[in-house]
């Protein structure tokens, strides 16, 4: 039941292990798409649902879904509250969340990917992304 699920606070996610296709809120854990959709949430923003047919798409390490997605949910745009950044890692792609003037997204650290705040110079951003109205 969502009405009682607690929503998380943007600083809350720090520290938190990845897990893909869970939530932070009822997990945990979480991914890249609910660490966006928890940080924007909290703004007001709204973000795109995840579909199972992206999650199979990512297991197969099809990391397009992301470009489909957000050129269709948003517009590029200068980093600023409520923008999605696309980031580019050794391991394929992923999202970060605007928040603080840097970024929030997982990193490896000591081995584990967890949620990190990190400067917007601290990622290779493929793309910058706010909600299309």
């Amino acid at each position: 039941n969502r009405s009682t699920t607690k929503s998380l606070k943007p600083y809350e996610l720090i520290g938190l292990e990845y897990r893909l296709g869970s939530d932070p809120a009822k997990h945990g854990t979480g991914d890249c798409l609910s660490l966006v959709r928890t940080v924007l949430g909290h703004y007001g923003f709204t973000v795109p649902k995840g579909e199972r047919d992206w999650y199979r798409r990512l297991r197969k390490k099809d990391h397009s879904i992301f470009f489909e997605e957000l050129n269709r949910w948003g517009v590029e745009s200068p980093p600023k509250l409520g923008t999605i950044g696309l980031c580019k890692s050794e391991d394929g792609y992923g999202m970060a969340a605007f928040w603080e003037d840097g970024w929030l997204s997982y990193k490896k650290t000591f081995g584990e990917l967890v949620v990190n705040w990190s400067p917007l110079e601290g990622h290779m951003v493929e793309g910058c992304y706010y909600h299309r109205k």
